[in-house]
């Protein structure tokens, strides 16, 4: 996969930097990685919430900064639109990892607070760790959905 990103053009890296500071943001403040006064955040956060977010904006970054050409086929078509909503659960995912465990309405609502903080807040990372797994699916489907577009087998 190293490879393939190595012969990514030129052009996708300013564009990957772009989306994963979009997809930062939109994970980092809601969940108060990032200091606002539009949300609070009673419970302190935690070293692996940024390194969470980090990661998982990097790989999102770089799912919407590669664009294969539109695709030939109907197939095609509907593998890139299925990455683009993979992507879209990666973030969701993240989300949640990083997110205030007591802020979330309904882990509250299903097991209380104490459970919230006893069971969900050591359970994130794990869920940390699902988000950056299927990104990096995602990521493995859409770099073989740009070389079938850029390179395709001539019958």
């Amino acid at each position: 996969m190293v490879e393939d990103l190595l012969n990514l053009p030129r052009s996708t890296w300013p564009r990957a930097v772009l989306f994963a500071a979009v997809a930062a943001v939109l994970i980092a403040v809601p969940s108060d990685l990032i200091d606002t006064p539009l949300f609070g955040r009673p419970v302190a956060v935690r070293w692996i919430d940024y390194v969470i977010l980090a990661v998982t904006s990097a790989l999102i970054g770089l799912i919407f900064a590669i664009r294969p050409e539109p695709a030939v086929s109907s197939k095609l078509a509907a593998a890139t639109e299925r990455q683009g909503t993979g992507t879209i659960w990666g973030g969701f995912v993240s989300f949640l990892a990083v997110g205030c465990p007591v802020c979330n309405q309904a882990v509250v609502a299903l097991v209380g607070v104490g459970g919230a903080l006893s069971w969900w807040a050591p359970v994130q990372p794990i869920v940390g760790l699902l988000a950056v797994a299927l990104l990096l699916y995602t990521l493995r489907k859409r770099l073989n959905t740009y070389k079938l577009v850029t390179c395709p087998v001539l019958v």
